[in-house]
């Protein structure tokens, strides 16, 4: 019997936030216990983040929020983002105790519904090789990504290069104006959740623009007009990072982002493979670390 012919894919609305990020849930849980990574806890935090999440794409992106339904059940989830010239898979997830019965390119073909087939595609894919499968499948080259993990101490960083200051809401339209530059696209109504969640770095320097953004131990991004500049913000949100005492985290290191490789060594990270990146249409931006939600 073909179980995807009992499956509606149909677009996300507000009721289906709760279901959605439990689905969320249950499918990075099953995906770290897997990989033999700590399953985190189930907090009130963790579950207004992915209610957030899911929010923030249905509000600004409803033509590329999907789920899909079993039994009058959510089974499974799909967000993506459109901003001007770049169009991003943001979330792909499926029920565990439903995996493997096609949902996932269901909801993959849904969400590419969403993309002008000619414009840049990104996608930050797990480690899963049914993801990877399913990606390049739909035309997306692939290329391959490190972590980077570890407590840096003060003993290692060093002083950016560059003058990086503290951004404010008022650095939104320089952080927009260096996405066009890097990416092609203008985050819009991104920066605004990032910038909720974290602490944004900016650097504004003539030529040389950028800024990151980063929440507790993990950067969640940076973009920047040239290696220098990523490298200056970089090093500033280890510094950030190291003031907290806590564990760094470091993701989405493409092959071509060796300044992030060096900066990584100098400040005795470790380093792992993660899951690939997926683009369709230009290659990955060098001077660049995309958000995991926000691409």
């Amino acid at each position: 019997m073909d179980v995807t012919a009992d499956v509606i894919v149909r677009p996300l609305t507000r009721a289906d936030v709760d279901d959605a990020a439990a689905v969320q849930r249950a499918a990075f849980d099953d995906h770290d216990r897997r990989r033999g990574d700590p399953v985190p806890e189930t907090t009130p935090e963790r579950i207004e983040g992915q209610r957030r999440r899911i929010a923030h794409f249905l509000t600004h992106d409803p033509g590329g929020s999907w789920v899909a339904e079993l039994d009058g059940n959510v089974v499974g989830v799909a967000l993506a983002l459109k901003r001007q010239g770049l169009w991003g898979l943001s979330l792909l997830v499926v029920d565990p105790n439903v995996q493997s019965r096609g949902m996932g390119r269901q909801l993959l073909d849904a969400a590419l519904t969403y993309a002008d087939p000619h414009m840049p595609g990104v996608i930050l894919s797990s480690s899963d090789p049914r993801a990877m499968h399913r990606y390049a499948s739909a035309g997306f080259n692939l290329y391959p990504q490190i972590r980077a993990t570890g407590r840096p101490t003060s003993s290692r960083l060093q002083r950016p290069e560059l003058p990086v200051r503290d951004g404010t809401p008022g650095d939104f339209l320089l952080a927009d104006a260096v996405d066009i530059v890097v990416r092609g696209a203008p985050r819009g109504p991104d920066h605004e959740l990032l910038a909720s969640v974290g602490s944004m770095f900016v650097v504004d320097a003539g030529d040389r623009r950028g800024y990151a953004y980063v929440r507790d131990g993990r950067v969640m991004a940076v973009a920047a007009t040239d290696d220098a500049t990523a490298s200056a913000l970089l090093w500033r949100c280890l510094e950030h990072i190291s003031d907290l005492n806590v564990e760094a985290q470091v993701d989405h290191v493409a092959g071509n982002q060796q300044w992030a490789v060096r900066i990584a060594v100098a400040a005795g990270l470790s380093m792992s493979p993660a899951g690939p990146v997926f683009w369709r249409g230009c290659s990955p931006p060098a001077a660049y670390l995309p958000s995991g939600a926000y691409l």
